[in-house]
């Protein structure tokens, strides 16, 4: 994905969460501007790259989460070969925590920690 791209996808997100329909995402938008304001995030810019570097292909959304404590981005891609594929990213250190494809099982040797 090409910066323009990136640009785009995170202006997206911003007007979804601007909409009144989405009071849950503009939570989490604040939340996800917050945790970068005090470090706890890196920047989504940067899990795209490490997720087009990792898994070439296209963007299809972008979620920002805590799951039991830990921030995490889940970011749902399809390959050049056509695969869905569910990315979580430890959003402090960028590390890849776990990939699934799209009947839910894991993807061998890419769970856990790179």
């Amino acid at each position: 994905m090409n910066a323009a791209r990136a640009v785009l996808l995170f202006l997206a997100l911003l007007a979804a969460a601007a909409s009144p329909a989405h009071a849950d995402d503009d939570r989490d938008h604040e939340r996800a501007r917050e945790a970068f304001r005090s470090g706890r995030a890196m920047p989504l810019e940067a899990i795209l790259a490490r997720a087009q570097a990792d898994f070439p292909g296209d963007i299809l959304d972008v979620e920002f989460e805590d799951e039991d404590g830990q921030i995490v981005y889940e970011i749902k891609t399809i390959t050049a070969e056509g695969r869905v594929l569910k990315l979580k990213y430890d959003a402090a250190t960028g590390d890849l925590l776990r990939v699934r494809g799209r009947n839910g099982k894991g993807e061998g040797g890419h769970h856990g920690k790179r």
